[in-house]
């Protein structure tokens, strides 16, 4: 009787006959040896995020339209029918829109001079949603801009050196000019430039903090552009009375 044939073990690929299977010579890990790497990968795993930095916002600041006073010095807030340019560009979706809280107003003084003010505050400034310069929101409003250049910093309460401002002057689309004198304060940085506003956002949110801004601007209509002088030093007044005038404690939303 003869013997039956077996088939012949197929040579796994890359392995000579005869040769050891290159998988039976790797070390088998034991089932303690696995627990103990699945705990020290968990271990740096909790490191890794412990050591982030957690970005900190500011939170709990007070409301504007409560901290700011209606009258103050020589200035009383008036009812005016005067539609103010908005802070906004206008084409900001709900999740675009810088602002958390927002005051217009107008003042007018004893010898019947009249400022109206606008105040934009941000909780969160970040990349691409940050407080908007009015020569974005002038033109987007339909307003010419005629002039645009950095104003004398204004000295205020609260802050060690003068604030440095912006002038504008803008025409409007059906006659009469608006003189415009405002500052952009993102955390401890002003200016508002497009790029160096970008970099100190970034480098805050790499310390772990996500800065605050505020838009702090003040305009008045003006028949001619002539005018515009005159009504830069009375915004520049107004200005600096209306910082001194808001309680020490929270002054910081304004200047810092």
């Amino acid at each position: 009787m003869s013997t039956p044939l077996h088939p012949p073990v197929p040579t796994p690929r890359g392995v000579a006959p005869g040769m050891p299977d290159p998988a039976d010579a790797l070390p088998r890990l034991s089932r303690r040896a696995c627990l103990g790497g699945a705990a020290l990968m968990g271990v740096a795993a909790a490191g890794a995020w412990l050591a982030t930095p957690r970005l900190q916002a500011v939170t709990g600041a007070p409301s504007l339209d409560a901290i700011v006073p209606k009258a103050f010095g020589d200035w009383r807030v008036i009812a005016d029918a005067t539609t103010q340019v908005d802070v906004a560009q206008g084409v900001e979706t709900v999740l675009e829109q810088p602002y958390d809280q927002t005051v217009m107003r107008t003042y007018a003084n004893g010898q019947g001079e009249q400022v109206m003010l606008a105040l934009a505050w941000g909780e969160r400034q970040r990349q691409d949603v940050k407080v908007h310069r009015p020569e974005v929101c002038y033109p987007a409003q339909g307003f010419a801009l005629r002039r645009v250049e950095a104003g004398p910093p204004i000295a205020t309460e609260g802050r060690a050196r003068p604030v440095p401002t912006t002038e504008l002057l803008a025409e409007a689309r059906g006659g009469g000019f608006e003189a415009v004198r405002y500052w952009i304060r993102i955390g401890d940085n002003y200016g508002g430039d497009g790029l160096g506003a970008r970099w100190y956002i970034l480098n805050e949110g790499l310390a772990g903090r996500i800065p605050d801004g505020i838009l702090v601007r003040a305009s008045q209509r003006l028949a001619q552009a002539s005018a515009a002088p005159g009504s830069q030093r009375l915004m520049a007044r107004f200005l600096a009375e209306l910082v001194a005038a808001v309680p020490a404690p929270s002054r910081g939303m304004l200047v810092r």
